[in-house]
């Protein structure tokens, strides 16, 4: 092909598509699959293609409520706003955990999501009070306390919510939630009456906690 052989590995490192020795590579195709891909999600930021948000929109049953997520949202986070399971919030939208939102994108919520007549922050009437908890747990204890509860695959994954959470504070708490996974009593205490939690107080107990939240999730 008359090129010395470093010339010829100098335009196949920089991915010259039109190069022989390119088109010729087995993983040619995967390649320009996964570079298309980069592609048209950066194009749903600057705007050339119809945004996430129109397609969740569109697929909605008819008068079935939606949702619009804003910063900081994640599935955990909006079935907590909306009073549902996470599971029945993704089953609703035909999604797994691994699914990714974005501001401004539609998701559909379940039929028994309660979208108004909501606590809002900062309401007397709705402001958590708690006394001191009886026992109080160590970073350390509550460690040890997700791994027997958490099985061992989804132990890292809760050590992280709980470290951005609480920062392995099981007795932190705020007007709505409460303990290790800051699980918001609001939005939850219905569900959490069949667990036997009653009262928001129990949930400093960092079992109880860690219970609540894998029953959660």
């Amino acid at each position: 092909m008359g090129r010395p052989a470093k010339a010829l590995s100098g335009y196949t490192d920089r991915g010259f598509k039109s190069h022989p020795l390119r088109q010729m590579h087995s993983g040619y195709r995967l390649r320009r699959t996964v570079v298309a891909a980069i592609v048209a999600v950066s194009s749903v930021f600057t705007g050339v293609f119809v945004s996430s948000s129109a397609v969740s929109a569109a697929r909605c049953p008819q008068g079935q409520v939606s949702y619009t997520v804003v910063r900081n949202d994640s599935w955990s986070r909006i079935a907590d706003k909306v009073a549902v399971s996470m599971k029945s919030l993704l089953t609703a939208n035909n999604a797994t955990t691994r699914s990714m939102l974005l501001i401004g994108d539609v998701v559909c919520l379940p039929k028994n999501a309660v979208v108004a007549g909501k606590p809002s922050r900062g309401s007397r009437a709705q402001t958590l009070t708690l006394a001191p908890p009886s026992k109080v747990f160590s970073a350390k204890q509550s460690r040890a306390i997700i791994r027997e509860v958490f099985p061992r695959r989804l132990v890292p994954r809760a050590l992280a919510i709980v470290q951005r959470e609480s920062r392995m504070n099981a007795a932190a708490y705020s007007w709505c939630c409460v303990g290790l996974f800051q699980v918001n009593w609001w939005a939850h205490r219905t569900w959490l009456a069949d667990l036997g939690i009653t009262s928001p107080q129990q949930l400093l107990d960092a079992r109880v906690n860690a219970e609540a939240a894998f029953a959660l999730y």
